[in-house]
């Protein structure tokens, strides 16, 4: 019997490359099942320069049934249209064929059962599946409801998910007027429409490196930026899912207005940004009970975390 082909997606800047990507690509090398039940291609693509001798780390760890491509894509564009590129120009180019494949953020260290679960929820799902979602330790990116029974759930992180290839291909990939942020809610909301199902493997487990425990050792991120691009991406989500009912969009604009935990500048600033995007942007009058807005930065009702 052949091989299950799943290619990986990783996009990763510089720094990204230098800390992280060598144990990430090397827990996916270990995943139960490559080379007997399956092969793994393996796409990073940076968008910075990157040290030859990493790079060499990482071409290294290829063995039968594991690849490893390295993609030079410098391009300034968002994290969406950087994935639709690797999407495009090379997974689905691949000549071994496959159903389903994988992005990931370069932070990421899976257990060695994670591949085997995506995949699995993935088939038995019967087609049912558009995206299925990893766990992430120590912290849940947010700890979001979901049915215990059916793995149900409103929307999947983009930080370790399975996708299914013909859904991907189907739906034209991530939107690409968000540049950063909620890509993945968007994504999952067009699953929904697109009648498939968004899943939560809850004990497919990946430890993610700036997140909980390891966030003094290894977060750079900058808090101004995250709030820029929320903001901007939570608008451009009002605009694309609610706009079609005028008292339903006034309702959710308040949220935006009225959420204390973003500064006033910086929701001006987004809104400005907005107003010169908003013509590309696709709008949807069909309406699901999965996609939801509750505050700026929240579409989903939320739980304790699991750990």
């Amino acid at each position: 019997m052949s091989m299950i082909h799943i290619p990986v997606q990783i996009l990763s800047n510089a720094s990204e490359f230098e800390r992280y990507i060598h144990d990430c690509a090397l827990s996916l090398r270990h995943q139960d099942g490559v080379g007997d039940k399956y092969q793994m291609t393996v796409n990073v693509a940076v968008y910075e320069p990157v040290s030859a001798g990493t790079a060499d780390r990482l071409k290294a760890l290829a063995i039968e049934g594991f690849a490893v491509n390295l993609i030079e894509l410098y391009r300034t564009c968002g994290y969406g249209e950087k994935q639709n590129l690797i999407w495009n120009n090379y997974t689905k180019k691949l000549a071994v064929p496959f159903e389903a494949f994988i992005t990931m953020n370069p932070d990421m260290v899976l257990m060695p059962d994670v591949v085997d679960k995506l995949h699995t929820t993935f088939t038995t799902s019967r087609s049912r599946a558009n995206i299925v979602e990893a766990r992430q330790f120590p912290i849940e990116n947010p700890p979001r409801a979901f049915d215990a029974a059916t793995l149900e759930v409103n929307w999947c992180s983009g930080a370790c998910i399975l996708l299914s290839a013909a859904f991907f291909e189907r739906c034209k990939g991530f939107d690409e007027a968000i540049y950063l942020y909620c890509e993945d809610v968007d994504l999952s909301w067009r699953a929904w429409l697109d009648g498939g199902q968004c899943l939560y493997r809850y004990d497919a487990v990946v430890a993610h490196m700036t997140h909980g425990l390891f966030e003094a050792r290894y977060n750079t991120h900058s808090v101004p930026t995250h709030e820029s691009c929320m903001a901007l991406s939570h608008l451009i989500l009002t605009w694309k899912y609610f706009s079609a009912d005028e008292a339903l969009l006034a309702s959710k604009m308040k949220l935006f207005w009225d959420n204390q935990g973003f500064a006033r500048h910086t929701k001006e600033a987004a809104f400005a940004d907005f107003e010169t995007i908003k013509p590309r942007i696709q709008r949807y009058t069909t309406a699901h009970p999965r996609i939801e807005l509750l505050d700026l930065g929240l579409y989903s009702g939320m739980r304790p975390n699991l750990i």
